[in-house]
């Protein structure tokens, strides 16, 4: 096997489990345990896994500006629009977060939905005036140019103040342990105050952001309500979030 296959298998199993050994990896591949220590030292130097003694850990490695994750895993992202696009009802409150996926579910609304809508994202606040019927409450504060939200005090003053039926919340890594992570410590206070203030956590992860670990906790899995990928419902990788009690789309 070539070493180009061999770490992509080793990935691969990196996305069903929470950590891999040499000894098992070296098994399955057929290989000596030396040659898997030299692919996990190579994967991990160019950022891809984190080493830990006698093996390898999953590491988050998304991008982070808003203009990086507007072309990143855009197809997915799409997917995971359509699908939640469709439980919004008429009358409802909710909030969305900031990031590329959230935008792409609000696109999807329906042009004449009726909805209370709660941002502090720059882009999907721009968008709602396409939208007769969505009255917005917009968040404002301190602007982040990478991100295009608001971040800081007066976003988590006016969040506060404010609960919604449903929160729809971007996610940069979800792990079945460690729950909803994230890199940027500005918009991390914003991000877990949104999963604190609606009666439904709604989360959003494509499928490279599960089974991965970044810098700051946002919130614990059990209290995510639902979790809408761009796998089928029953796809294994999902297995552990749905022995977890959340109901998967």
């Amino acid at each position: 096997m070539t070493k180009s296959k061999r770490q992509q298998h080793i990935l691969d199993q990196l996305r069903l489990n929470d950590q891999v050994s040499y000894q098992e990896l070296a098994a399955k591949l057929q290989t000596s345990e030396d040659t898997i220590r030299r692919d996990i030292r190579e994967m991990a130097d160019a950022g891809l896994i984190t080493r830990v003694k006698g093996g390898a850990q999953p590491r988050a490695i998304l991008p982070v500006t808003y203009q990086e994750r507007e072309l990143y895993a855009n197809g997915e992202k799409r997917v995971v629009a359509q699908k939640a696009a469709r439980l919004f009802k008429d009358g409802q409150v909710v909030v969305f977060d900031g990031g590329t996926t959230p935008f792409l579910i609000a696109s999807y609304l329906p042009r004449n939905i009726e909805l209370t809508l709660i941002t502090h994202s720059y882009p999907i606040a721009n968008l709602t005036f396409d939208f007769p019927n969505i009255e917005l409450i917009f968040a404002g504060g301190k602007a982040s140019k990478k991100s295009k939200v608001s971040t800081g005090f007066d976003v988590l003053k006016k969040y506060n103040t404010l609960h919604a039926d449903i929160s729809v919340l971007g996610v940069h890594s979800l792990h079945i342990d460690q729950g909803v992570t994230d890199p940027v410590l500005e918009e991390a206070d914003v991000k877990t105050r949104i999963s604190e203030m609606s009666d439904q956590l709604i989360v959003v992860p494509t499928t490279e952001k599960l089974n991965a670990v970044s810098t700051i906790e946002i919130c614990k899995t059990d209290v995510i309500d639902l979790m809408i990928t761009n796998l089928d419902p029953e796809d294994l990788l999902l297995q552990p979030y749905r022995k977890a009690g959340i109901k998967l789309l």
